[in-house]
């Protein structure tokens, strides 16, 4: 019962600062600030101090209390709203055998993101330029940010507004306390370690246009294909043809489930299942 009335009081006090920013902004703010300069201006800084700033701080604020739920499948955003789904895990001996690899099957490493790579991925998307390392945004699984990415650029002129890409998480050999979903993994895919193999969880998905708003706080962000299963067959048949593929095995890890995407117009269907890819024991490729 204590449990229940500290929640409803939490939401009552998010939902009063949410309309207390909310008059200031309408009231206050935007009055002001259209007396200093254009009004063009002024509404972009409001939509950026909105989507980026006062969004982000009542949700955080929210997930204090309301902690999230989420299928250990899905991938989640910052703030813990359910995001890509997670459908591929690649065995092989290190991330240098993964990174070399994904090199061979035309993948390249997406650059971690800073202010230099994100002004430069704008620049690039807003003038179609290539871009084949551009950065990713950070999706979370076992309480952390994706360990590595990679991606491929599409279309007529390549460049970051329409490319494959997939997200890797490495599976760490011990549980923790702190990444309860650690148990569900390990015990799918108990068979797949030996050897001290390496086991790397994905979720691939495919941009196919540059602009989109998320529904959650209206930022600017990729639209993604809903059909996640096929990116999923791309990417494993990208190895397969590179021949560094040994073998591929599917297994049902869930049930079928279809769920909004982080942007308007996106619906996921997900089949439930996840392909484990094992590479081969190729040779190095040396760096001379």
């Amino acid at each position: 019962m204590i449990g229940i009335l500290f929640r409803l009081l939490w939401r009552a006090l998010v939902f009063s600062l949410a309309v207390a920013i909310a008059y200031s902004i309408i009231f206050a703010l935007f009055p002001y600030l259209r007396g200093q300069m254009p009004t063009a201006i002024v509404i972009i800084i409001l939509y950026v101090l909105v989507a980026y700033f006062t969004i982000p701080l009542l949700v955080r604020l929210w997930r204090v209390a309301i902690k999230p739920h989420h299928l250990p499948l899905y991938a989640t955003t910052r703030d813990g709203w359910a995001s890509d789904p997670v459908n591929i895990a690649i065995v092989c001996r290190s991330r240098r055998q993964l990174i070399q690899d994904m090199k061979r099957a035309g993948w390249s490493v997406a650059e971690r993101v800073t202010i230099r790579s994100a002004a430069k991925m704008a620049y690039a998307i807003a003038l179609n330029k290539s871009y084949p390392t551009a950065p990713f945004s950070s999706l979370y699984l076992f309480n952390r940010k994706q360990d590595i990415g990679f991606q491929i650029q599409t279309g007529d002129n390549p460049s970051p507004r329409h490319r494959h890409h997939v997200r890797f998480w490495q599976l760490p050999d011990a549980l923790t306390e702190e990444a309860d979903s650690h148990s569900f993994w390990q015990t799918i895919l108990r068979r797949f370690v030996y050897k001290r193999r390496q086991i790397w969880i994905g979720a691939a998905t495919h941009d196919i246009a540059p602009f989109a708003l998320r529904t959650r706080n209206l930022q600017i962000t990729h639209k993604i294909d809903s059909n996640t299963a096929g990116e999923r067959d791309f990417v494993i048949d990208t190895l397969r043809e590179a021949g560094v593929l040994r073998r591929t095995e599917t297994i049902s890890s869930g049930h079928q489930l279809e769920f909004h995407g982080q942007t308007f117009g996106v619906n996921i269907v997900v089949d439930g299942s996840l392909t484990v890819a094992q590479l081969k024991s190729l040779p190095f490729i040396s760096k001379k």
